[in-house]
């Protein structure tokens, strides 16, 4: 599978809205190493002192499981956005040898399969981030640590959406390649 920008289709208009979902799916892609970092200095924090004072932060636990589903949505759209998804190629591969407007064609049809699935996750999360940010629904221990569920579910939310606009562009990109041919 090939990146966005790898898949021109001629018209200038698209073509450039291609390139710049994938930058904001890349500045996310960012923002989600950041907070790779920012758990590693977490973790190496609370160890430390674990170890040498026998006091723990309060609710690591907690945030570093919230953190990776955080950190899974901000970077899964660039991913399929530079075509680094993975997938079985085999047979697009093996169409795309004898006929490669036939497996364009058929790969804008995958593309649209997953665009439907991401479309269905959004329309289901969404009651949840409603609902997990009017009632301020925590994650934590009372008097420990509490932390609010609404932002996580909130970038669940962004990455799922930013991930079913890629679909999208990557399945139109497919489906006008495969109509007018390559440039």
């Amino acid at each position: 599978m090939s990146a966005i920008q790898d898949l021109p289709t001629g018209l200038k208009p698209f073509d450039l809205l291609a390139r710049f979902l994938t930058r904001i799916t890349a500045l996310l892609s960012v923002v989600g190493t950041l907070l790779i970092l920012g758990i590693m200095v977490l973790i190496s924090v609370d160890v430390t002192g674990r170890f040498f004072f026998g006091t723990p932060i309060a609710g690591v636990p907690e945030m570093v499981a919230m953190s990776i589903l955080a950190i899974v949505f901000l970077q899964i759209s660039n991913t399929l956005a530079e075509g680094k998804l993975t997938r079985s190629d085999a047979l697009i591969g093996a169409i795309h040898r004898n006929n490669p407007r036939l497996a364009e064609g058929f790969d804008a049809l995958l593309h649209l399969a997953g665009a439907t699935l991401l479309a269905i996750l959004v329309s289901a999360f969404y009651p949840q981030f409603l609902r997990s940010y009017g009632r301020s629904e925590m994650i934590g221990t009372v008097g420990q640590f509490l932390a609010p569920i609404w932002p996580v579910h909130g970038i669940v939310l962004l990455g799922a959406g930013l991930m079913f606009l890629v679909f999208v562009t990557r399945a139109l990109a497919l489906a006008i390649r495969a109509i007018r041919g390559a440039p």
